[in-house]
């Protein structure tokens, strides 16, 4: 993904201005729709303003920037479509989001050229860009697994189990994102919770996430080309059972962990780099055992670029699962190679790690 033209195009779509007013709610019941549907397109008169629940299949259009206001669902059943080069802004103080029901679907297919990008209310104004501005996507998906009642955001405590696909979301971009909506529940820049691998997440840019970048709970989505710039928590984060790929992912001035992996985790990392220097940092690879599980992974293709001080490049914390981790041309490069426990009990881990990495 050339990140680059990706940025410029941003700045061109951030010129656009608001217009109209007013919100965007609806009490009609939908019967669930087999497969997606774009439904009606919005046209200039209609308003700009998203908030509470959409009920009716949409399109969000391209001729102006759409606002979030609060928490914005769309419901089971229900279709929202983005239109490439569309910009969606979270309103200054009003803690929005965006969030996809299980049995709703997303269909957000920008191009390289003219990518849909999902920002603050500030840097459309043309105000300062920070991270957590506004909250971020979250999709919640329909392949549920014995660990994906650990979402922490919001009331939701599973996924759908149908296995369908939410959506698709190609050259996207994601700035200015993460809040917390209750102590220790934060919204991250792409959340998939549950979601299955017939969803298409490619060519996607978080920049400036409060929290993490992508976090990623159940199910087996796959995801390609990603970038993550600036993330203050952790860039990629995996948990509870993902068993997907992820093929393309580049990770730069993230201040915790580069890649974290918790819970009953085995995920695939192809083609992967990795630079992280925060005095903050968790590690480049971050293996944390939760809730009794056991961590690993399966890396191919994978660079990393490692100058903190703190933790150490591999970071291990609880149980490391040493046979199901598989490495392929992995490259530990920078001034602090060290693989470490996290205490003194995870001695025995970081030796497992240490045989695979070193």
């Amino acid at each position: 993904m050339n990140y680059s033209k990706i940025l410029l195009s941003t700045f061109a779509i951030a010129a656009l201005t608001f217009s109209g007013c007013g919100s965007d709610s609806s009490s009609d019941t939908n019967t669930k729709t087999e497969t997606p549907d774009s439904g009606t397109k919005d046209t200039a008169q209609t308003s700009n303003i998203l908030s509470g629940e959409i009920t009716t299949n949409r399109t969000l259009t391209a001729n102006k920037t759409w606002l979030l206001d609060g928490k914005v669902e769309v419901a089971t059943g229900v279709t929202l479509t983005i239109e490439a080069g569309t910009t969606v802004a979270g309103i200054e103080g009003s803690d929005a989001w965006l969030m996809i029901q299980a049995g709703a679907f997303l269909i957000a297919n920008g191009t390289e050229s003219n990518p849909i990008l999902f920002t603050s209310q500030e840097a459309v104004n043309g105000d300062a860009e920070a991270a957590g501005q506004w909250g971020g996507v979250t999709i919640i998906g329909n392949k549920a697994n014995n660990q994906t009642n650990q979402y922490e955001v919001d009331d939701v405590t599973e996924a759908g189990t149908s296995g369908a696909t939410s959506g698709s979301l190609k050259y996207v971009i994601i700035d200015n994102s993460g809040i917390a909506v209750e102590q220790d529940k934060e919204i991250n820049g792409l959340s998939l919770f549950g979601v299955s691998n017939k969803t298409v997440i490619e060519n996607i840019i978080t920049h400036r996430s409060g929290d993490d970048g992508i976090e990623i709970w159940g199910g087996d989505v796959n995801l390609k080309d990603i970038t993550i710039d600036g993330a203050q928590d952790d860039s990629f984060d995996t948990d509870a059972g993902w068993t997907g790929m992820v093929d393309g992912l580049t990770i730069t001035n993230g201040k915790k962990a580069g890649i974290e992996m918790s819970g009953t985790t085995v995920g695939t990392y192809k083609n992967v780099t990795i630079t992280l220097n925060s005095l903050d940092s968790e590690g480049a690879l971050y293996f944390k055992e939760t809730h009794g599980g056991n961590v690993g992974g399966i890396f191919e293709n994978i660079t990393i670029n490692y100058n903190s001080d703190a933790a150490g490049i591999v970071f291990v914390a609880g149980s490391f699962d040493e046979v199901n981790t598989k490495l392929t041309n992995v490259t530990l490069n920078g001034s602090n190679q060290k693989i470490r426990g996290k205490k003194d009990t995870d001695a025995i881990e970081a030796t497992q790690a240490e045989s695979i990495f070193k």
